[in-house]
């Protein structure tokens, strides 16, 4: 089940995908026809979470809105590929997840306008349904495709890193394959 504040931002949004009180997982699809990356799976259990997708959100002309001004001057109309919101006792922690192919690289702009669009949408939450929600954690997640990299031939596995302290233009890299499904738990270590 949602809580009143998580439902009202979900509601707010015109691009919201999976939520906690329905699914267990989030997919994330890559819809230009020539990426390589054409989706990932993240597992998740029910909870006080949804996930939206910004960059499907921006219409037409891929504008976050059309009161900001669009140049080439202007970056602050991309956008990553899903955003995760979890709720945990009125704190959030904010996964901003991105789909490349091959090269994990131009990501930080898209991360960067993103996650200035969810905390305007903070602010109206808190103007219009006296809801307060705050950022507690925000981490930035390339998802890309490629070549495996070469693997020695020992009988240890390799351990995960801990992937605390991710910005936008410092964002944690992971190579997946075409249709992986991972454990959103392994992207919050």
């Amino acid at each position: 089940m949602l809580s009143e504040g998580m439902t009202k931002l979900m509601n707010s949004l015109s691009c919201c995908t999976f939520n906690g009180a329905q699914y267990t997982h989030v997919l994330i699809k890559e819809t230009d026809p020539q990426a390589v990356l054409k989706k990932v799976t993240l597992k998740i259990p029910n909870g006080d979470w949804f996930s939206f997708e910004p960059d499907k959100g921006r219409g037409r002309e891929a504008r976050m809105s059309p009161l900001l001004a669009a140049s080439e001057h202007h970056h602050h109309h991309r956008a990553c590929d899903c955003v995760i919101v979890m709720n945990c006792d009125g704190k959030l922690t904010i996964v901003y997840i991105d789909l490349k192919s091959n090269n994990p690289s131009g990501y930080a702009g898209q991360f960067k306008s993103t996650r200035q669009f969810v905390r305007y949408a903070l602010g109206l939450l808190k103007e219009f349904h006296c809801a307060e929600l705050g950022i507690c954690e925000e981490r930035y997640v390339v998802l890309y495709s490629g070549k495996p990299m070469l693997l020695n031939k020992t009988t240890t596995v390799p351990k995960l890193g801990k992937i605390r302290n991710t910005k936008p233009d410092d964002a944690y890299k992971r190579r997946v394959n075409n249709s992986d499904e991972l454990n959103l738990n392994e992207l919050l270590r």
